[in-house]
C-alpha cells in the first residue's frame, strides 16, 4: 500500500510527472492504470523510475509513463441501468410542454453517466487507483469519471424521480460499502480521497428513500452503518467552541490532517503554497485546502481569511472555521437517525438519538444564530464570534430543520434574504455576493444550493417564505432551461446566477463541466414539487 501511495497519492514519482506538466490536469495521472502485473509491479514501477537518469527530462517522463501506465478510463464500463424508462409516469405530471419534453431529455442522461467497475479492477485492485463498489452508479459527469459522495444526494433524488428506485438502491449501498470498509464516505471513489470526506448526506439519502419506497429490508441494512459514520464525525470533526457566555459547545468542523499538496490538483497546489517560505507554512495550508474540499466547496471566501490580505489561497484558514452548515446537517441527521431506528423497532436507539437532536438544536441556536441580523452564520474559532456574510449555507438549518419556532423563524430569515438581496438576483439563488474568481462565489449559481434554499423555505407555514421558495425555483429551472436550449442539450455543474442573459459559471480551477449528475437531480425534483404550477419562459436570451 505505501508503494502505491507513492505513485498516486505523494513521493518523488508523483512530483516529477506532475511539475512536467504531462498533462493539462493534473488529475489525469492520478487516475490512470498501472499496464502491468507481475507480482512486485509497483516496485518494478518505482525502480524503473528512479533509474531514469533525469527524471525532469519531460521526453524521459513521457516516455516512462506511456510504457507504466494506461490512460484513465480504462477501470469503468459505460451501462445502461435496467429500471430506465424513457418517459416516466411521474415526469408526465409535469404540466407545461415544454419543460415536460425538457424533463424527458434530462432523464435520458442517466444512460449517459451510467458507470459500472469493470471485473479487473476487483481482480486486481493494485492496478488502479479507483475505489472499487459492487453496483453501478451515476457519474457527476466531465472530469469526474467517479462516484462523488455529496453529488450522490442530489443525484438520488433525481434516480428516486425519474422511478428509477433500483438505481437510487445502488448507489446508497455503493456509499455503505465504503463505510463497512473505511469507517466513513470518502470525498470520492478515488485512493487519494481517502484522506477526507465530504457533507455526511448519506443518512438524507437513506431517509428520502424509505419515505418513498417504504424498503424497511434496506433500512435494516444499512443503519448500522450511518451510526458508524455519525461516530467517525464525533470521533474526528468535533471541535469545542466557547461562546461570549462562556459555555463551551461541542461542534463540528471540516478538518483534514495532510501534509502535502492534493493529488490530483498537485500543481495547483505547489504554486499556491509557492508563496510560503516555511515547511510547516506550506503543510498547514494544504492542510485547509484538503479540509475546504471536504466541505464540497472548494473553492470559496468562505475558507479565507479576508483580514490577512486579499481573497487569495495562500490565506486559507479552513480549519479555523466552524461551518454552520455541517452542523445543521449533523444536527437534522440526528432526528432522522432517530426516525429510521424507530422504524425498524429499535426504540432505545431512536430515543437517544432525538434526545441528541434536541440537545443539538439548543446549542446550534446558541452558537450560529445572529438574534440582530435575523440568520445563522459560521464561526471564527479564533476570534470566537460569528462571521457576518451572505453565503447561501447560512439557510441550510431550514432544510435540515435543525431549528425551533419553524414559523416565525423563516419569516424572519426570509426578511434576511429580501435586506441582503439575495431574492432579487435575477438567475437563481446566490452562493455569496463576494466575486473572489473562486468557484463557490459570486456569481455562481449551485444546484444543491439552491435544492436546500427551495426545500427549505419551502417546509415552513409562512405563505411568504413558501412563495420565495417557488420564486427561486422558478427562476433557477429557468436559468438551467434556457442554457439547455442554447448550449443543445448540455447540462452544467453551475450557472451564472447574477448575469443579464443566461450563462454558465465562471472561476474555479478548471474550465465548466458538462453532465451533470447533480445538476439533472435537482431540475428532475423541483420540475416534480412544481409541476402543476411552472411554465417555461418562451424565448431564450442568452449570453
Amino acid at each position: 500500500m505505501q508503494l502505491f501511495s507513492d505513485i498516486f497519492c505523494h513521493g518523488p514519482l508523483l512530483a516529477a510527472v506532475q511539475n512536467a506538466k504531462l498533462f493539462p490536469d493534473s488529475k489525469y495521472f492520478v487516475d490512470m492504470a498501472l499496464r502491468y502485473d507481475p507480482v512486485n509491479l509497483l516496485g518494478v514501477t518505482m525502480q524503473a523510475f528512479r533509474q531514469l537518469s533525469d527524471p525532469t527530462n519531460v521526453q524521459q517522463l513521457k516516455t516512462f509513463v506511456d510504457e507504466y501506465f494506461l490512460p484513465p478510463g480504462s477501470e469503468l464500463a459505460h451501462c445502461y441501468p435496467s429500471d430506465w424508462k424513457p418517459y416516466p409516469a411521474s415526469l408526465e405530471t409535469i404540466k407545461d410542454p415544454n419543460y415536460r419534453l425538457w424533463a424527458f431529455d434530462v432523464n435520458s442522461k442517466w444512460t449517459k453517466l451510467c458507470r459500472r467497475v469493470k471485473d479487473m479492477v476487483r481482480k486486481n485492485p493494485q492496478l488502479y487507483s479507483l475505489i472499487s463498489v459492487p453496483h453501478s452508479f451515476i457519474i457527476p459527469g466531465g472530469r469526474f469519471k467517479e462516484y462523488y459522495y455529496w453529488d450522490s444526494y442530489w443525484i438520488i433524488k433525481g434516480l428516486l424521480a425519474s422511478e428509477m428506485i433500483g438505481s437510487a438502491k445502488n448507489m446508497i449501498r455503493n456509499l455503505a460499502d465504503m463505510i463497512r470498509r473505511f469507517g466513513f464516505v470518502p470525498n470520492g471513489g478515488r485512493i487519494y480521497y481517502l484522506n477526507r470526506s465530504q457533507p455526511p448526506v448519506l443518512t438524507m439519502a437513506l431517509y428520502d428513500y424509505f419515505l418513498q419506497t417504504g424498503d424497511l429490508n434496506l433500512v435494516k441494512e444499512i443503519l448500522p452503518l450511518l451510526d458508524q459514520e455519525m461516530a467517525f464525525w464525533k470521533r474526528n470533526r468535533t471541535v469545542q467552541y466557547r461562546t461570549d457566555d462562556n459555555e463551551v459547545l461541542d461542534l463540528f468542523q471540516y478538518r483534514v490532517h495532510v501534509t502535502y499538496p492534493r493529488p490530483e490538483s498537485y500543481r495547483e497546489d505547489e504554486i499556491t503554497a509557492s508563496i510560503l517560505h516555511s515547511k510547516k507554512a506550506k503543510e498547514q495550508l494544504w492542510s485547509n485546502i484538503a479540509s475546504a474540499c471536504e466541505s464540497g466547496w472548494d473553492f470559496s471566501s468562505r475558507w479565507i481569511d479576508m483580514n490577512f490580505g486579499p481573497v487569495d489561497m495562500h490565506n486559507m484558514r479552513t480549519t479555523e472555521v466552524v461551518p454552520a452548515d455541517l452542523n445543521a446537517i449533523i444536527c437534522g441527521n440526528n432526528h432522522k437517525l432517530g426516525f429510521l431506528h424507530k422504524v425498524v423497532g429499535e426504540e432505545a436507539a431512536a430515543r437517544q438519538y432525538e434526545r441528541e437532536f434536541e440537545a443539538f438544536k439548543s446549542k446550534f441556536y446558541k452558537a450560529f444564530w445572529d438574534p440582530l441580523d435575523g440568520t445563522w452564520y459560521d464561526l471564527n474559532l479564533e476570534r470566537r464570534r460569528r462571521i457576518g456574510l451572505f453565503y447561501a449555507s447560512n439557510i441550510v438549518p431550514l432544510f435540515t430543520e435543525c431549528t425551533h419556532d419553524q414559523t416565525n423563524l423563516t419569516e424572519v430569515i426570509v426578511e434576511y434574504l429580501r435586506r441582503t438581496r439575495a431574492t432579487d438576483v435575477p438567475h437563481g439563488f446566490p452562493t455569496s455576493f463576494i466575486p473572489s474568481m473562486q468557484q463557490w462565489d459570486d456569481p455562481n449559481g449551485w444546484a444543491p444550493l439552491n435544492h436546500m434554499a427551495v426545500i427549505g423555505l419551502s417546509h415552513s407555514k409562512s405563505r411568504e417564505a413558501q412563495q420565495v421558495a417557488f420564486e427561486i425555483a422558478k427562476k433557477w429551472l429557468e436559468t438551467n432551461y434556457m442554457v439547455w436550449i442554447s448550449r443543445r442539450g448540455d447540462m452544467f455543474e453551475k450557472y451564472n446566477v447574477e448575469t443579464l442573459g443566461y450563462g454558465v459559471g465562471i472561476g474555479g480551477e478548471y474550465v465548466v463541466q458538462t453532465g451533470f449528475g447533480w445538476t439533472n437531480g435537482v431540475v428532475l425534483d423541483l420540475l416534480l414539487k412544481y409541476s402543476d404550477v411552472l411554465m417555461a419562459p418562451d424565448r431564450p436570451t442568452y449570453n
